[in-house]
């Protein structure tokens, strides 16, 4: 699974869906030949993540169902199913269904909390995903809660390319308070100092992230910082 997921990172940063998808259902198929429930939980997993970027509702649903029904009949520790729940729940506010993904995630936290350090950086992916269902509710106050806090993990894990995403986020949540463009600006600043930071690892992560988080620059009118974050995704791709 460790080798199907690089090449899975590599498509997925490239945004070759179709290919990622076509990887890992040859995988399904050979999970179902061997009768693994595992690998299998663990392709539905990430085919979740791939239908979601790639706005696949249905068939989101579909993997949302299988890996619900796998969870009954393997076992897995909790951080797992709590990372598991995670990406049911991320799916579902994606495809506006917050109000179905909040028990989600309040079930992944207190797995979570029952074997994490609460600086560990899964709490800070569980904090941005829960913001973005917040706001998607329209409850900006607990959104803007929730990234604060994911800055605050993720500062003590400051090479980390979702220190980036989280400023970024935050920028686009403090925009929408009143008299908030102020803050939005500052977040969105410290999230390009993220991207600037000397000691991080230019891999397909970062790529990846770079190529996430552009766009919202480009909103800000910060175009030229798009375009540096694009220009350096490609460089990263080229070189793999």
């Amino acid at each position: 699974m460790r080798e199907l997921t690089g090449k899975l990172d590599d498509l997925v940063g490239r945004g070759r869906w179709d290919e990622a998808v076509s990887l890992l259902c040859s995988a399904r198929e050979l999970a179902a030949e061997r009768h693994d429930d595992a690998l299998k939980l663990s392709v539905e997993n990430e085919l979740m993540g791939i239908f979601r970027m790639s706005a696949r509702e249905d068939e989101f649903l579909s993997a949302a169902e299988n890996a619900r029904g796998l969870m009954k009949k393997v076992r897995i520790d909790r951080k797992t199913r709590g990372t598991i729940l995670i990406n049911i729940a991320t799916g579902l506010a994606a495809f506006s269904r917050a109000e179905e993904a909040l028990p989600l995630y309040r079930e992944a936290e207190t797995l979570f909390n029952a074997v994490l350090s609460p600086e560990d950086v899964l709490f800070a992916a569980l904090c941005n995903n829960m913001s973005a269902a917040f706001r998607s509710l329209g409850d900006i106050d607990s959104a803007v809660s929730y990234l604060a806090r994911a800055e605050k993990i993720l500062q003590k894990s400051p090479h980390h390319p979702d220190l980036a995403t989280t400023r970024v986020n935050l920028a686009q949540v403090l925009v929408l308070l009143e008299n908030g463009e102020d803050r939005a600006m500052e977040a969105l600043d410290r999230a390009w100092e993220a991207f600037n930071d000397p000691e991080a690892v230019w891999d397909g992560y970062y790529a990846h992230t770079a190529l996430k988080c552009a766009g919202a620059f480009e909103v800000f009118g910060q175009g030229e910082r798009a375009a540096e974050l694009r220009e350096r995704a490609d460089l990263i791709y080229e070189r793999a």
